[in-house]
C-alpha cells in the first residue's frame, strides 16, 4: 500500500521496487515518492532516467543502473511496461537473463523501479518469482469505494477535517477515481482555509455532478416517493441542456442494473461477484445495492416497462418529449 511506502521511505530507500496495479494515480504517486526520497529533490538528466520497454531494451536500462552517475551520488532508473512479468505478448522481446544477475547484486548507488501496470503478474514465471522475492513490492490496484474513507480523510491537513457524511457524499459524487478525488479534496481544503470542517452540504455545493450522478439522485428521490424533489432534479437536467431521450436512456440503464443487482443478491452473490457478472465496478454495485433495497423486484420491473414505453413514445413522436419524461417520473413515483 502507498501509505506503507511513505512510512518506509522516511526510514530507508530500497535498491529495487516493483509497482504492480492498474491505478495510474497510485502508480504515479509511488514513483514520485520513491524518486523524491532517493534523490532528495536533486533531479537532473544525469541521475534520473526512464526506460519504457515498449520502445527500449531491458539490458540498456540495467547497464545504465550499473553505471555511476556523471557527478557521483545516487541515481534512479524507472523501467516501465514490464510485460515480461505477465502472460501478455511483449512489443519488444526482452532478454531477461541479465536481470537475474542484477537483482542478486543490485547497484549500491542506484534505485531501480520496475513498473508493471497490470491487474496481475504471471506467478508461474521464474523471473516473476525471483523479482518478487528480492524487491520491495508496492500494490497500486484500484481502491474499492467502501475502503476509501481513510484515504479521503488523510487528504486533509492541519486543522481541517472532513465529516463522515461529507466522505460518503464525496464517494457518491466522484466514486473511486483517485485523481479526481485528490483534486476535489484540494479544492475543498482551499475553500475551508486554515481551520474548519468539510461538511456534506459543502461537498454538495462545491463538487460538480455529472448527468449520471443527477440521474442517480433522481432515482433516490423516486425510491423515497419524493415526487417534487425528483421533478426538480429533472428540470435542472433539462435546464442545463440535457436531452430528454438521453435521460430516459440513463434511467433505463440504471433501473436494469438495479434489477440485476436485486436478482443476483437474492441468489447469494457478493458485491464483487455481482460486479464481475454485470460488468460494472464494485463501487457502483455498492451504491446500487443501497438503491435496490428501496424497491421490490416487481417495482423495478414495472419501472423498466414504463421507461421502455416512454422511450418508444419519444422515438415515434407521440407527444412532447419533456411532457413524456415528466409523466414518467410521476408514474414511477406512484
Amino acid at each position: 500500500m502507498i501509505t506503507d511506502l511513505h512510512k518506509k521511505l522516511k526510514k530507508d530507500v530500497s535498491p529495487m521496487y516493483l509497482l504492480v496495479g492498474t491505478e495510474d494515480f497510485l502508480l504515479q504517486e509511488a514513483e514520485t515518492a520513491i524518486v523524491k526520497a532517493a534523490l532528495q529533490g536533486e533531479i537532473d538528466d544525469f541521475n534520473f532516467q526512464t526506460y519504457d520497454l515498449k520502445e527500449a531494451y531491458l539490458s540498456e536500462a540495467l547497464e545504465d543502473a550499473q553505471t555511476p552517475s556523471f557527478f557521483g551520488g545516487h541515481k534512479v532508473i524507472i523501467i516501465k511496461s514490464c510485460a515480461f512479468l505477465t502472460a501478455q505478448k511483449e512489443k519488444i522481446v526482452q532478454d531477461i537473463e541479465p536481470l537475474f544477475d542484477y537483482i542478486e547484486n543490485p547497484s549500491p548507488f542506484t534505485t531501480v523501479v520496475f513498473v508493471a501496470p497490470f491487474e496481475k503478474l504471471d506467478e508461474r514465471k521464474k523471473v516473476t518469482k525471483a523479482l518478487k522475492k528480492l524487491v520491495e513490492i508496492v500494490e497500486c490496484h484500484p481502491v474499492e469505494v467502501n475502503n476509501l474513507d481513510s484515504w479521503i480523510t488523510e487528504q486533509f491537513s492541519g486543522n481541517v477535517s472532513i465529516s463522515k457524511g461529507a466522505v460518503e457524499t464525496l464517494k457518491l459524487l466522484v466514486g473511486n477515481n483517485l485523481s479526481i478525488l485528490k483534486l476535489e479534496c484540494e479544492k475543498l481544503q482551499l475553500f475551508v482555509g486554515d481551520e474548519g470542517e468539510v461538511t456534506a452540504e459543502l461537498v454538495e455545493l462545491m463538487v460538480a455532478k455529472t448527468i449520471e450522478q443527477n440521474v442517480f439522485s433522481l432515482i433516490e428521490k423516486t425510491a423515497a416517493r419524493q415526487t417534487t424533489d425528483a421533478l426538480k432534479i429533472l428540470h435542472e437536467l433539462l435546464y442545463i441542456g440535457e436531452e430528454p431521450i438521453k435521460v430516459v436512456a440513463l434511467l433505463a440503464s440504471q433501473f436494469r442494473l438495479l434489477y440485476e443487482i436485486k436478482q443476483l443478491s437474492s441468489n447469494g452473490y457478493s458485491n464483487n461477484q455481482i460486479a464481475s457478472s454485470v460488468g460494472v465496478s464494485p463501487g457502483r454495485v455498492f451504491y446500487g445495492q443501497k438503491q435496490a433495497n428501496h424497491f421490490q423486484a416487481s417495482e423495478l420491473k414495472e419501472a423498466i416497462r414504463l421507461i421502455a414505453k416512454a422511450d418508444y413514445n419519444m422515438k415515434t413522436g407521440q407527444g412532447d418529449k419533456v411532457l413524456i419524461l415528466e409523466m414518467l417520473i410521476l408514474q414511477m413515483n406512484k
